[in-house]
């Protein structure tokens, strides 16, 4: 009975896994997801519906500024500037003083004008008459009527020409405008380059459909090119200018290289829900291709003698279990670096401490 209750006691006594900690270098380091991108890069973006015609450029092509890219197909554009063009033309002949439209109401004005002078003298004959009561008070009034009518029959067809000579005016305005709507609307269809650029990546081809809106082609600084990482509001407190950066490409796993932050973007980007943040290679790399995916770590501290102990020993971030004898207490304690695997101790422990974790927690 007495070997059976020893058995329990021992079965029951916990199991620790012992560690001291240790002095030895630390880094601590912010991870972040990003991608290869040229700085001050831009998005050629159609401002026409058509299909691509011509393609002058390939990726890695350095263009000129102004240099015509990509051209669509604009035969309808065409069309509506050859029915500006003829729309002008007639404006011009309705515009012109001799035009049929102003010389028909000219006639109109010098009929009224000759009539009106008819008028005028056959009314001061007939008041010259009156006085001498050679023509009835009802003659003399119909003359004095039919003068008012032709004077104002003459204003009419003056104030006609006016209106007719400020249509014609407008319409000729409005055709001029139309055309050079029409012949600016054409050069939507020609995609040219906005500076000197290098071209880093074309979306559409030769043959392609694009809609207005559409993405043809990216390019950018054909001397530069920048890392642009995704940094969570979590970490970004921690994240400077200057800071070492060690990046390793999606497409050369294994192999890092080394950056530094050129950029902290101030904004925070809803979409990605991180923070932007800019990165340039210490040394030219070559070869490199737009829009390539990578991972880095970005070195937000170092120190060469930390005293140092396992994630897996702190419980609830700050506490330890410390073995002195055969007891075990816990300990607080204020800890600095975080590493992957390590947690410096800043106080709370020394070198020459034994901490402890339950193996069957």
């Amino acid at each position: 009975m007495a070997f059976f209750l020893l058995l329990t006691a021992a079965a029951c006594k916990p199991k620790y896994d012992e560690v001291m900690p240790k002095v030895a270098p630390v880094t601590e380091a912010v991870f972040a997801s990003g991608v290869i991108e040229p700085k001050d890069a831009y998005t050629l973006t159609s401002l026409s519906d058509g299909f691509i015609v011509k393609a002058y450029v390939t990726e890695n092509d350095l263009v000129r500024d102004g240099q015509l890219l990509f051209q669509l197909d604009n035969r309808q554009q065409n069309t509506q500037v050859k029915i500006a063009q003829t729309n002008l033309e007639y404006a011009r002949i309705n515009a012109a003083r001799n035009s049929p439209t102003l010389l028909q109401i000219k006639a109109q004005i010098y009929a009224a004008r000759v009539k009106m002078q008819t008028d005028s003298m056959s009314l001061l004959r007939y008041e010259h008459l009156y006085t001498t009561n050679s023509v009835s008070k009802q003659d003399l009034d119909n003359i004095r009527a039919s003068y008012q009518n032709s004077v104002s029959a003459y204003k009419t067809s003056v104030e006609n020409y006016n209106a007719a000579d400020f249509k014609v005016s407008q319409d000729l305005k409005n055709t001029q405008s139309q055309l050079q709507n029409a012949v600016a609307g054409n050069q939507y269809y020609n995609l040219i380059a906005i500076g000197a650029s290098k071209v880093y990546q074309i979306f559409k081809k030769q043959g392609d459909l694009v809609r207005r809106g559409e993405q043809v082609a990216q390019l950018g600084n054909p001397d530069s090119i920048v890392i642009n990482l995704d940094i969570d509001e979590g970490t970004i407190s921690k994240v400077q200018l200057g800071q070492q950066v060690l990046v390793e490409l999606n497409t050369e796993k294994n192999k890092t290289y080394e950056a530094r932050i050129s950029k902290i973007y101030p904004h925070f980007n809803e979409k990605s829900q991180s923070y932007k943040v800019e990165a340039r290679f210490l040394k030219e790399m070559r070869g490199l291709i737009s829009g390539t995916q990578l991972q880095a770590n970005i070195i937000t501290n170092k120190k060469d003698n930390a005293l140092l102990i396992p994630h897996v020993y702190v419980i609830n971030g700050n506490k330890v279990l410390v073995q002195k004898d055969k007891k075990i207490d816990t300990a607080t304690i204020t800890t600095g670096i975080v590493s992957d695997e390590w947690i410096e101790v800043l106080s709370g422990l020394t070198a020459n401490d034994k901490i402890v974790k339950n193996k069957n927690p």
